[in-house]
């Protein structure tokens, strides 16, 4: 599962699939313009189920307007 203490990186690409490559989820990370529950996070960020909204939503925002809510089944 995608909550067991993951890398954020690898969130972003394999769990979730918002960017296509690992290069470009580092180079967003590092431009500060990744937010994980509307909190600004950084490389070292574990993804875990303590991030869950309701158990089940975890909403990602890149820049200023967009926004990815990602079901956690």
């Amino acid at each position: 599962t995608i909550l067991n203490n993951a890398n954020l990186v690898h969130f972003l690409t394999i769990g979730t699939k918002i960017f296509a490559s690992n290069n470009e989820a580092r180079r967003r990370i590092s431009e500060n313009s990744i937010s994980i529950n509307k909190q600004k996070v950084d490389a070292e960020k574990l993804i875990n189920s303590e991030d869950l909204i309701n158990d089940k939503y975890i909403l990602v925002q890149q820049g200023k307007k967009k926004y990815f809510l990602v079901v956690v089944t």
